[in-house]
């Protein structure tokens, strides 16, 4: 009689327990809502609070890339990163690198904007060395660091 009634007991809390809302707050629901609105062929995301702000990661299995956007508490950006290959780089900041980086193999971009800037930061490597560089929309280019491969 105890293990049936126990048996019933664990049941009872179990259904209580799947039968709870997730607990995602408001604000959380929102910044889902005006994210998607904003980047609809995004399909994969996920929103984390962090104080009054949100952080959305997502990924774009379309084109490889992935990034975070940064949203205040009434849903503004406030600032963005996006991740992605060479081959994607505007065409014209790519001639400028190339030309500039002979012989360099652009391997990763992030891409910055804010309501203050915008700009990359980009990856060159080649056998011997990994470089850093900035480079603002109009190609303007400046070296960050230069790494020795071992």
């Amino acid at each position: 009689m105890k293990k049936i009634i126990s048996l019933c007991l664990v049941a009872l809390f179990s259904a209580g327990v799947y039968a709870t809302p997730s607990r995602v707050p408001d604000s959380a629901v929102k910044i889902q809502k005006i994210f998607h609105e904003d980047f609809p062929e995004v399909t994969f995301f996920k929103v984390y609070p962090f104080g009054d702000s949100y952080t959305v990661y997502y990924k774009e299995t379309k084109n490889e890339s992935s990034g975070r956007v940064y949203y205040d508490a009434e849903g503004n950006i406030v600032q963005s990163f996006k991740y992605y290959s060479g081959d994607q780089l505007a065409p014209f900041i790519r001639a400028k690198i190339s030309k500039k980086y002979n012989g360099k193999n652009i391997t990763n971009v992030t891409e910055v904007t804010n309501d203050e800037e915008h700009y990359y930061e980009i990856v060159l490597q080649d056998s011997k060395q990994m470089i850093v560089i900035n480079s603002d929309i109009q190609g303007h280019l400046h070296l960050i660091n230069k790494y020795k491969k071992a």
